[in-house]
């Protein structure tokens, strides 16, 4: 069923509040299915005779006929209204005008305001207007008219505030071209400047490219270069400031946009929040793991030193015992050091095993011939490291590779060394380094170098959390020496804040200088 917009004053407001359900009269030659029907309403202030008011009932096929019933009807009502107080006044009762006129609804400021606001929409969009069918609530009406009273408003003073500003400016512009001695110009400039610094100030970042640009203007040669570059990156941060700042009227709708986004960015934001809350999640159970790890470590830690002191006793006890008893003594020494073993066999679980990652360097295998056969042994280097400047590693040996990866895998989180990193990204200085016979250059490089270097060395650096450096090895490539070398040249990097403490001077990088 199609709806329609009356003019805004009370008596409209008050025939959209009732409906009234009428039967079509059969008079009329066409289909009436898709009416609109007619309103009624209940005068507060005075009575009308009802019978005459609704003898004629009006249907609509189009908004303009609705239009037109309306208005029929609001002009039978203007008819009654003047008809009872003609009848009044000839009766000798006083008419009070303004209390007929008096608004008992509360109404009259809302269709001042509505009133308003098709006035400016017609104003706006001219003869393309077409005024909304659809029903608006009252709160939300109320509060986008001041809105944009408010905002209509703010944009007028700040406007005329800005002429005001510009004439004055004018006439002192003309007070100073009109001056005829010095004495005078010097006054009419003081004031312009401080005029100009109180109302026209720019941005500190726009004075410094003010600045930057009389130099530009003076400079040569190589100054003239490196000044052009800092030009156009001050020139990029300042648009790239402009396109995202909060503060700028024209990014309200970019950065609305971003903040509501697709359904795209909703589901990967969703995704982060449940990516946040498994973290949270997992760093409890790490935190809880911890702590039952820190229980069991205590209670084997007891169990461990009743069993040597028992030992202790017994061992002691042997010296003086012979026969029967010394054999039985020997049992129980046995048992009691195959259930310490037993135990610190389950005590063999690395600690640290979450938040680094391990590596193999390398892999050795040596064979011993003897009299009973072959015995063979397997020697292994592990590293490992947290990606932010933490890094370890071991040797160990074992009879099998199993065996050797895990001893080396629980003593690579025992020697762990930091690495101080410049900028998060390399190394503050040039170093190298000794081991024997091998020797360890490394060099600190820019952002976009990468990582130079060979496998053993690149290995442990990325561990390490290193990502632009380069390295060169000379001498012998053994593994073991290389790991070596390396950490030996790590752990003698001196940081900025070690220089200032052994020279006593504050450190400053060489271009601000």
């Amino acid at each position: 069923m199609s709806k329609f917009r009356v003019p805004f004053s009370w008596v409209s407001r008050l025939l959209l509040k009732k409906t009234l359900d009428l039967k079509p009269s059969t008079n009329r030659g066409f289909n009436i299915h898709g009416c609109h029907p007619i309103s009624t309403f209940y005068p507060s202030p005075f009575q009308f005779r009802h019978n005459q008011l609704f003898q004629a009932r009006h249907f609509c096929v189009t908004p303009e006929e609705a239009h037109q019933a309306v208005f029929q009807l609001l002009a039978e009502v203007e008819r009654e209204k003047s008809v009872e107080r003609e009848a009044k006044r000839k009766a000798g009762i006083v008419v009070d005008e303004d209390e007929e006129e008096e608004d008992y609804m509360g109404v009259g400021p809302l269709i001042e305001k509505m009133e308003k606001k098709v006035a400016r929409d017609q104003q706006k969009y001219g003869a393309y207007y077409v005024m909304d069918t659809d029903e608006e609530s009252d709160s939300g009406s109320e509060d986008d008219d001041d809105d944009e009273d408010r905002a209509e408003e703010m944009r007028i003073k700040e406007e005329q505030l800005l002429e005001r500003k510009l004439k004055r400016h004018e006439e002192l512009i003309r007070g100073f071209i009109d001056t005829d001695n010095l004495d005078d110009a010097f006054k009419w400039m003081a004031k312009l400047d401080k005029f100009e610094e109180k109302h026209f100030n720019p941005r500190p970042e726009y004075r410094v490219i003010g600045e930057l640009i009389n130099r530009f203007k003076e400079a040569t040669g190589k100054d003239k270069f490196l000044l052009a570059q800092k030009l156009n990156r001050a020139m990029r941060l300042v648009q790239q400031r402009e396109a995202f700042d909060p503060n700028n009227p024209a990014n309200y709708s970019i950065i609305q946009r971003e903040e509501v986004g697709p359904s795209v960015e909703l589901m990967d934001d969703a995704d982060f929040e449940i990516e946040k809350d498994t973290e949270g999640v997992e760093k409890d159970q790490e935190e809880e793991e911890f702590d039952d790890m820190k229980e069991r470590d205590d209670i084997l830690l007891q169990k461990l030193s009743t069993i040597d002191k028992k030992l202790e006793e017994k061992l002691a006890a042997l010296d003086h015992t012979f026969g029967k008893k010394g054999k039985l003594l020997e049992e129980e020494i046995r048992d009691l050091a195959e259930e310490r073993n037993s135990l610190t066999e389950k005590k063999r679980v690395p600690m640290y095993r979450k938040g680094f990652d391990v590596h193999l360097i390398d892999m050795n295998r040596t064979c011993k011939v003897t009299k009973g056969g072959q015995v063979v042994k397997y020697t292994a280097i592990l590293a490992c490291g947290n990606y932010n400047g933490v890094v370890g590693y071991a040797k160990a040996k074992g009879p099998a590779v199993p065996m050797a990866l895990q001893k080396a895998y629980e003593k690579c989180f025992q020697n762990l060394h930091y690495i101080d990193r410049y900028e998060d990204h390399t190394i503050a200085h040039a170093i190298q380094t000794t081991y024997k016979k091998t020797k360890v250059y490394l060099w600190p490089a820019r952002t976009t170098t990468g990582m130079k270097a060979g496998r053993t060395v690149q290995t442990i650096l990325n561990l390490a959390g290193l990502k632009n450096i380069k390295s060169k090895v000379i001498g012998s490539r053994n593994p073991h020496n290389t790991v070596k070398a390396l950490f030996k040249a790590l752990n003698a990097i001196e940081t900025p804040k070690d220089v200032q403490e052994k020279f006593g001077r504050t450190v400053v990088e060489s271009y601000l200088l």
